[in-house]
């Protein structure tokens, strides 16, 4: 850190921030990666300490019911620089939960935060793509497990078991469930 020269404006946070290399803080789920909150956080103050960030209240609620689902927001304001992220609240799949709970919520306003503070740059890289369409091999990645997640719910099978099942192709899976149907 003692080599970058901090600098107050917004190009040279976003400069200072996106040089930082957080690869080894990743994790990935359902073929996206993500950049864990308290390590954004942990790198962020190391090059600003004074960094707030703070969640939007709408009706005294940290969270926006919609038609299309709920969603929380996040800023980050880094000497007087604010960035915001809006973030549906969504379950484990990516998918939007219609009545969460407050741990849904909680995870949904970590989520946001991580991803406010990398509009300021740190880790911005992560998120290139995650708004395109997934490629063929992802999209099946993703079907089977939600495969797997579905004959867990309709069968006697275990969470545990499941994990045997991650080695059965998608049509062994189908046939699977179409047994317990």
């Amino acid at each position: 850190m003692n080599e970058i020269e901090l600098n107050t404006s917004a190009p040279s946070i976003f400069k200072t921030l996106s040089s930082v290399n957080v690869e080894g803080f990743t994790k990935g789920k359902n073929g996206y990666k993500f950049l864990s909150w308290s390590h954004a956080v942990n790198q962020l103050l190391k090059y600003y300490p004074n960094a707030i960030w703070n969640h939007r209240e709408w009706d005294g609620l940290p969270y926006l019911k919609t038609e299309a689902g709920y969603f929380v927001e996040m800023s980050v304001t880094i000497n007087g620089i604010t960035r915001s992220q809006l973030h549906p609240v969504l379950d484990y799949r990516n998918k939007p939960i219609n009545v969460p709970n407050a741990f849904e919520l909680n995870t949904s306003l970590q989520r946001a935060l991580a991803k406010a503070i990398s509009l300021h740059g740190l880790g911005l890289y992560i998120y290139q793509g995650e708004d395109m369409p997934l490629d063929e091999k992802e999209a099946m990645m993703i079907r089977k497990n939600i495969l797997i997640e579905l004959l867990v719910a309709k069968s006697r099978y275990t969470e545990k078991a499941a994990f045997a099942l991650d080695n059965m192709n998608i049509d062994q899976i189908e046939e699977k469930i179409e047994e317990y149907s």
